[in-house]
């Protein structure tokens, strides 16, 4: 794993931690954070190198698909590197992933 991309899972971590929220990583390489009224929060540290990675398109769609017990969708929240992060909304744009409500695209800068 680069860097840059623990650098981002550190940021997301310290994100969701900082609402009091437990926070874990998971197997997937995804951030899971347990929110107020059971909501699972999943967090996606984006890099070039997952963009062009082959499946990609089809792990967003799959993270975009993971429900609580409770049967709602899984927030989703992608944390881009800056210079990856317009070709992620376009990713998300082709899979009409941004249309759904439930998955946000977070920068660095907020």
């Amino acid at each position: 794993m680069s860097e840059r991309k623990r650098e981002l899972i550190g940021r997301l971590e310290a994100y969701y931690r900082g609402f009091g929220w437990r926070v874990e990583r998971a197997d997937d390489g995804t951030v899971r954070a347990a929110g107020p009224g059971g909501v699972t929060w999943i967090g996606l540290a984006v890099v070039p190198e997952d963009l062009a990675a082959a499946g990609f398109e089809a792990r967003l769609l799959a993270l975009g698909e993971q429900r609580m017990p409770q049967g709602e969708l899984c927030p989703l929240e992608l944390l881009p590197a800056d210079e990856c992060a317009g070709d992620l909304r376009a990713v998300l744009e082709r899979l009409r992933l941004s249309e759904r409500g439930h998955v946000e695209v977070y920068s660095l800068a907020a």
